[in-house]
């Protein structure tokens, strides 16, 4: 008791010092992060994690058919009813899936499809089985279907559709379809399905082999049968009848689409070359078709070829730069793991892997290293010459999985010197609009290659640019990464830690592609009946249908 009063215990909280949940992250040098917005502005309304079209329309439908079928329209019961409906729509394709022994076509790609499958075999067993049972929040983690409280819609689909105009809302005030697209494809999808017998399959619970077959048209492959509804799905991905969407936005995937199917005309015709998204890559990049022959593009298509062609070169910096980092990490975890700091990383780097290079590249000046890469390296069209960039990238990523640390190093290094060797004078991301500070964020970059390959880098020999490299493009940049993840995220994502007696390596992250949402856009082109499967090719790859034929010619006319 003091004053009277008496005393009491109060509990302070404080984020700050909470600790930090440690994570693997993917992006540890922060260069994914300028290929996220180079193909987000070149593909925008298709994501990673969009993997069928025909959602577009059937999530619509449903918030459409839940307004004019369910007695009780509260948001809870709409989160109820929709979770069920998610995973009915999944099982659906599980079984097409089953029987027919493709999943590529039917249940490839639907939501909780890994968790539903072992239930959709039951059911082809003849067994009963409750969507209750996977779709409630509170079912066992082994059996709940996902997490998130509107499903896959929630996690993946929602924001591309609130950003098409398709759907608007959220788990908190509930989701609406638009009177503009989310209606207009809502309808067709109606027309198409068996709806009120799926509503009701919905409200009983109880699904049965029958109840799926006879809901057989709600299956993905249906899409390229209910020609209105593919239609509407063109119209809006093709930027047709855009309303209030965003028209220069909407044109960059219209562009990109048609680019794909341009480039799939163009290789119809080559014997065992299927359309692909790798193979895509390298001919905007070299501007080159498979064949050798040059890839000419109508004048409508030139900036978007451009544009991916500067996103592959960004991609080539990317892995260049990640090689260094994991060779590094990996090579130092070898070696005790252990170093007193930057600068000593920087030192050991250079003696650790100075052999490998040889004397020769160690002692000649940048300038020349650039040089002779210029004046030996294939032409940027001779994209399947072993020596040329593309190929060289494979080589590295195949080196590491063989744990061949100095041949990673040696060939990061020749990627980033042909790409140095190959620059212009213009503008390097060109018509991309990346602010300054977002590129001073992301120091490693196409800009700064171009800036330190003019001026700093030619006053240094070739040991004096590994270290360089090792120091500030590998342990700052990482550095500069997990710092704003820690502070902003809660996260640490440290793979090199800073300790009080030094820097320790945690784990060595590998190089890779990132993934710009094209194996969705290919798909997505697949689903519309616009790309067929390959014969005896796996999945993902691709040749022009008759439609996607027609489809082009309407878009750009005759071939």
């Amino acid at each position: 008791m003091r004053n009277g009063c008496e005393s009491k215990t109060m509990s302070v909280h404080t984020d700050w010092v909470s600790p930090a949940q440690e994570i693997t992250g993917r992006d540890h040098l922060g260069v994914q992060a300028v290929s996220e917005h180079l193909y987000a502005t070149l593909l925008p309304g298709i994501t990673n994690v969009t993997d069928r079209a025909r959602c577009y329309a059937f999530y619509p439908w449903f918030v459409w058919k839940f307004d004019r079928e369910a007695k009780n329209k509260s948001v809870d019961e709409l989160i109820r009813m929709f979770r069920r409906a998610e995973c009915l729509h999944t099982l659906i394709g599980i079984n097409h899936e089953l029987e027919t022994d493709n999943e590529w076509t039917h249940g490839g790609g639907l939501v909780g499809r890994e968790r539903l499958v072992a239930a959709g075999r039951r059911i082809s067993e003849g067994k009963t089985i409750r969507l209750s049972q996977f779709s409630e929040l509170d079912a066992t983690t082994e059996n709940r279907y996902f997490k998130n409280k509107l499903g896959g819609l929630g996690q993946y689909y929602l924001g591309p559709l609130k950003e098409l105009l398709i759907l608007d809302g959220d788990t908190r005030r509930g989701v609406k379809y638009t009177d503009q697209w989310g209606a207009t494809l809502a309808e067709l999808f109606d027309s198409g399905v068996a709806g009120s017998e799926f509503f009701k399959a919905v409200c009983e619970d109880q699904i049965t082999l029958p109840v799926v077959r006879s809901l057989k048209s709600f299956c993905p492959c249906n899409l390229r049968r209910n020609k209105k509804e593919r239609d509407a799905i063109i119209d809006l991905l093709f930027c047709r009848g855009q309303g209030e969407l965003n028209h220069e936005i909407e044109l960059e995937r219209r562009n990109t689409l048609l680019l794909v199917l341009d480039y799939a005309r163009r290789v119809r015709n080559f014997k065992g070359q299927p359309v692909e998204p790798d193979g895509f890559l390298s001919s905007t990049y070299a501007r080159c078709l498979p064949d050798g022959s040059p890839w000419v593009v109508r004048p409508i298509l030139e900036n978007v070829i451009k544009g991916w062609g500067i996103y592959q070169r960004h991609e080539l910096l990317a892995v260049a730069v990640q090689g260094l980092f994991w060779a590094g990490l990996a090579a130092l975890a070898d070696d005790g793991g252990y170093v007193r700091d930057v600068s000593s990383y920087a030192k050991w780097f250079g003696s650790r892997f100075k052999s490998g290079l040889g004397v020769l590249f160690t002692k000649k000046s940048f300038t020349n290293i650039v040089e002779e890469r210029r004046a030996g390296q294939p032409s940027q069209e001779n994209w399947k010459s072993k020596d040329h960039e593309l190929s060289i990238a494979d080589t590295l990523l195949g080196a590491q999985r063989e744990d061949d640390f100095n041949q990673v190093v040696a060939l990061s290094l020749q990627i980033m010197a042909s790409l140095l060797a190959r620059e212009s004078s213009g503008v390097p991301y060109g018509r991309f609009q990346i602010a300054d500070r977002f590129l001073d964020a992301y120091d490693i970059n196409l800009t700064s290659l171009q800036r330190l390959g003019n001026g700093d880098w030619t006053e240094i020999n070739g040991l004096d640019w590994i270290e360089w490299l090792a120091a500030n493009w590998g342990v700052q940049s990482h550095f500069r990464v997990a710092l704003r993840k820690l502070r902003h995220q809660t996260q640490d994502t440290f793979r090199i830690v800073p300790l009080d007696d030094g820097l320790h390596v945690r784990e060595a992250p590998t190089a890779r592609w990132s993934s710009p949402r094209l194996t969705q856009a290919f798909r997505f082109l697949y689903d519309l009946g616009a790309l067929d499967d390959c014969k005896d090719v796996q999945a993902g790859s691709y040749i022009l249908s008759d439609f996607g034929e027609r489809l082009l010619e309407n878009e750009l006319g005759p071939a």
